[in-house]
């Protein structure tokens, strides 16, 4: 039974005229008749009564059956609209995994909000997770989408797009005699405690720290390695060693730490989107196309004093 043979059938029954219902089919009235008839033989009942001097009428089996006719119809064109919305990535299930200092960049977020605004269906579930963690899982596909900290290569089939270059500032102390600094140069760090996220997990932060030390003329003092930038700030915020952390950072309100820019030294950081390369779930590349349109929002309407720029 054909969906387009229902279709001739409920139009008849609604018009209640060949002519009319053929019009609004755009088909000759002979076509939608035999279309009628088609359905009529595959059922093995008369649905309607074709008068010669009288509009065509329901028969008892016609408007029995009209109903469910209507109904299949409906579900029909319901299903439609899902796959067409699934096509467009619009409803299904992403995984989406952050390290803890991407919360505090603004495009997460972002994303977040667009992937829920009025008219899309995606659910997208969201946990924190380290870097190489989510590398890992990239791969294996347990989640699908991983906001982190750029690394100098991925593991085969996994790709990443720069959505944020930002400068990285220096996280003190707030009672340290450095806050009398608007810009701290690097020489004067040379007695100072450097801690950092695990050197395996945030790439880069071992190299910015002897950076700087190269730039100061000194061998860094360096604390054992610590989880995230958040647990970073918090030995900072003790008393018990400066860091250089992302500029985003500043909005982590931690007592006792305050952020001063380096006079001498400018170093960057870049967090990435990572997700496989040629994705075929409608609704993953519909996350995929959130996070780069929050990133053009983004740069459209970001202060420049914010010293951070995104990229498509």
């Amino acid at each position: 039974m054909e969906l387009r043979w229902l279709e001739s059938f409920v139009t008849v029954a609604e018009e209640l005229h060949f002519a009319k219902a053929a019009d609004r089919l755009h088909l000759a009235p002979s076509a939608l008749s035999a279309q009628v008839r088609a359905l009529e033989s595959h059922l093995g009942v008369r649905l309607i009564d074709r008068g010669r001097r009288s509009r065509p009428a329901l028969t008892s089996a016609g408007r029995l059956f009209l109903e469910e006719a209507q109904r299949t119809l409906a579900q029909a064109a319901r299903a439609e609209a899902v796959g067409r919305r699934a096509g467009r990535g619009e409803l299904g299930h992403a995984e989406i995994a952050y390290v803890a200092s991407a919360a505090f960049s603004g495009v997460l977020t972002d994303v977040l909000t667009r992937c829920a605004a009025p008219g899309t269906q995606l659910t997208v579930q969201v946990r924190e997770l380290e870097t190489p963690a989510q590398l890992e899982a990239l791969a294996c596909g347990d989640i699908d989408v991983g906001f982190l900290r750029w690394r100098p290569e991925y593991p085969p089939g996994v790709t990443a797009t720069c959505l944020l270059t930002e400068e990285v500032v220096l996280a003190l102390p707030a009672g340290s005699p450095l806050a009398a600094y608007e810009a701290v140069p690097a020489a004067e760090l040379c007695h100072e405690r450097f801690v950092a996220p695990h050197f395996d997990e945030e790439y880069g932060c071992r190299d910015q720290i002897l950076e700087v030390a190269d730039q100061g003329g000194f061998s860094p003092q360096v604390a054992p390695p610590v989880r995230d930038f958040i647990a970073a700030l918090t030995l900072v915020g003790g008393g018990l060693a400066v860091a250089l952390v992302p500029d985003s950072l500043r909005r982590v309100q931690i007592p006792g730490v305050t952020c001063r820019p380096l006079a001498d030294v400018r170093l960057t950081t870049r967090l990435v989107g990572a997700y496989r390369k040629g994705e075929t779930s409608p609704a993953v590349r519909g996350v995929i196309r959130r996070l780069r349109e929050a990133a053009a929002v983004t740069v459209a309407n970001n202060d420049p004093q914010a010293h951070m720029t995104f990229l498509r």
